[in-house]
């Protein structure tokens, strides 16, 4: 099957990185796969390009495939219109089977595209949002019109989107990791670097530190369980422009600057430092939903403690992976205090955390599924 991917972004953003590993497994299961993405700028060392490479994909930067989402961007409506002529052209030639888009732009483009072009695939949408697409005004259009199929990642976004589409063409799948990453090797001592006790009790987060995130949360809840626990650590890894408000201003008037670890954006070392908590936090999923942070920290058998956010209890079974709790402190420092005074019941919860990770997070399943609803739909056209 020859498959085309259209990506309209050159940034290794959240959804980017599934996205790749969805391309790596397609070809490995002997499929003719090719990303096409935003050509990127001069400068930076980390992009699609280069992580694409690293897998050994098939990648195009032959068109613009830039968003018009801003006044000022009505310069590239020429770009558009050559878009719509060269992918279209592009299908033909390359005898397209499948065209998936993962963003609105290159939804419209792709989907113009393959009904312009003589082979006329289907399309196929991954809905990437983390409260589920929205079929409004501006979007219906293109969404029931231009679209052959949707790929969701939870149950409430299938039956979101099933409300304004055929549920027969609404696939969903587990969001998958790369787990070979997650065996074999020996983690480094983060601990040392971070000048955390090697037998301090760790909760810990990663994330993108914005408001929306509500680490404020995690940060009064913390301070509350200190109180019966002083020589617990916090953990935060990652970074964010809000992060003054978001994070080092609450952390001040908590009183928690000594208690607490800025770990900063990690790259190299970003599993290892994972693999430093006792247990891991998190209160809201990010922009694209799937929570990956989350899934990392399971796989490696860290108990994990979520709020009811999103898709969060869809992936962590409350009391046996994991608590699924009430977003308030009280029961979000209870919840920590039980896991971290309790190394038998954290080890147990952490185990069944990565035996889920394993079996539901898999790629080759995962690429299994997309194959069988692309042919499911090859089927109907």
């Amino acid at each position: 099957m020859r498959v085309l991917h259209l990506f309209s972004d050159w940034k290794w953003t959240g959804p980017a990185e599934p996205v790749a590993d969805l391309c790596k497994a397609l070809k490995e299961r002997g499929h003719e796969v090719i990303l096409a993405y935003r050509r990127p700028p001069e400068g930076p060392k980390r992009s699609i390009r280069s992580e694409i490479r690293k897998r050994g994909l098939e990648g195009t930067e032959d068109f613009s495939l830039a968003p018009l989402s801003k006044p000022y961007h009505m310069g590239r409506l020429f770009k558009l219109v050559l878009d719509f002529k060269r992918l279209s052209s592009f299908i033909d030639e390359k005898g397209i089977e499948v065209v998936h888009v993962h963003n609105s732009h290159d939804h419209i483009v792709g989907g113009m595209a393959a009904i312009f072009s003589k082979v006329r695939p289907p399309v196929v949408r991954t809905d990437h949002k983390a409260d589920s697409l929205n079929f409004g005004p501006l979007s219906r259009y293109p969404f029931r019109r231009l679209t052959d199929g949707f790929i969701t990642f939870s149950e409430r976004g299938k039956k979101k989107i099933a409300e304004e589409f055929p549920s027969k063409r609404v696939l969903k799948i587990n969001p998958a990791l790369d787990l070979d990453r997650f065996t074999g090797r020996e983690w480094k001592d983060m601990r040392s670097l971070f000048g955390i006790e090697r037998r301090a009790p760790v909760v810990g987060i990663a994330a993108r530190f914005q408001r929306y995130r509500n680490t404020e949360l995690l940060l009064r809840a913390f301070a509350q369980l200190s109180s019966d626990l002083p020589e617990a650590r916090l953990l935060l890894v990652g970074r964010s422009s809000q992060m003054g408000e978001s994070v080092l201003k609450p952390l001040k008037e908590l009183g928690l600057e000594g208690k607490a670890i800025l770990a900063g954006y990690r790259e190299d070392d970003y599993l290892d430092t994972l693999a430093a908590m006792d247990v891991f936090v998190l209160i809201a999923p990010g922009s694209d939903g799937t929570a990956r942070a989350l899934r990392e920290a399971m796989a490696l058998g860290k108990a994990v403690v979520v709020t009811r956010r999103g898709m969060l209890p869809e992936l962590v079974k409350d009391g046996v992976s994991g608590y699924v709790v009430d977003e308030d402190s009280s029961s979000l420092s209870e919840a920590l205090l039980e896991l971290l005074r309790n190394e038998a019941l954290r080890e147990r919860m952490g185990a069944e955390a990565r035996r889920y990770a394993f079996e539901n997070f898999r790629l080759d399943r995962q690429a299994e599924e997309v194959e069988g609803f692309y042919r499911s739909l090859l089927q109907r056209r």
